[in-house]
Order: structure tokens, then C-alpha cells, then sequence
């Protein structure tokens, strides 16, 4: 029987300097990408206009946000986080894909689209929060990661 814990092993970072920056791009790429073609589905409950570019930036800004609550440890658990939170994006903009698929043959909602991601949310926060504790980072993130998302959401979806 698969455990949950054996599907979430340690986040493996690429030896090479190449191999990591190619990882990150590949997983800002698939995450932009996503959820660009995502917010298309959902425009018509977002205030500000919402594509490819402006997730790319939200994806940065997570990392930028989360390393201010990781001042006080080392560069290895900065890097290891760094890894976790791209690889938590790109699964969760991977789990986007059935419905942007469907949404390609055929008429969704926003409604529909919008209760979908919000399960697809629940998901990638369980999944983020075993990574953290696999890979023995501090339990705060998995919440800060939430608080940075929720900001995020306000900023979206709130008339200016």
C-alpha cells in the first residue's frame, strides 16, 4: 500500500547550477502557463487582468515572501525551500491541466472553475505541508505560504 508519506519523499535539488536553474524556470514556465490559462476561465471574478506574466511575477513573489520568514536559517534550508514551493506550484498548476482541458471542448462555468481550484488549493496545501516536514523545514511556512496567497487573492479580486 502507497503512504502518503512515500509519495512526498524529500524534494531532490539538482546538483548542477544548471540543473537548478533550468528546474526553477521549467517550474515558474508550467506554473504561469496554468494558471494564466486559468484566470482566463475566471476573469470575470478577478479585478485586475490576470495572465501568463502576472503569475509568473506571483510565483517569484511567493519565494521572496516565504524567505523573509527563513531570515534566521542557512542558505541549505533557503535552497531546499526554495525547490519545495516551486515544486508545490507546478503540481498544483499540473492538477489545473484535466480542467483546462475540458474547458478547451467545452463551456465551464466560473463558478465551477473557481470551486475546482479551490480543491486543487486543499490539495497542494496538504502536499506542501508534507513536504515542509519531510524535509524538516519549519512548520510556520506551510501558513505563511496560506498568508501569502490569501494577500495574493485580495489583491486580485477586490476592486480598485
Amino acid at each position: 500500500m502507497l503512504s502518503l508519506e512515500k509519495c512526498f519523499a524529500e524534494v531532490r535539488i539538482p546538483g548542477s547550477l544548471l540543473g537548478r536553474i533550468s528546474y526553477i524556470i521549467w517550474c515558474i514556465s508550467i506554473s504561469a502557463y496554468s494558471l494564466g490559462s486559468f484566470a482566463k476561465l475566471v476573469q470575470a471574478y478577478l479585478a485586475v487582468h490576470y495572465d501568463y506574466m502576472a503569475e509568473a511575477v506571483m510565483v517569484t513573489g511567493q519565494v521572496g515572501f516565504q524567505s523573509l520568514f527563513m531570515t534566521r536559517f542557512g542558505w541549505n534550508d533557503r535552497v531546499r525551500y526554495l525547490f519545495v514551493a516551486l515544486t508545490v506550484s507546478m503540481v498544483g498548476s499540473l492538477m489545473l491541466l484535466p480542467l483546462l482541458i475540458v474547458s478547451y471542448f467545452g463551456t465551464l462555468s466560473a463558478l465551477c472553475a473557481t470551486i475546482y481550484f479551490f480543491v486543487v488549493v486543499g490539495i497542494i496545501f496538504i502536499i506542501h505541508h508534507q513536504l515542509i516536514v519531510t524535509n524538516s523545514l519549519p512548520t510556520a511556512l506551510s501558513f505563511t505560504w496560506v498568508l501569502y496567497r490569501l494577500l495574493l487573492l485580495l489583491f486580485v479580486t477586490v476592486p480598485r
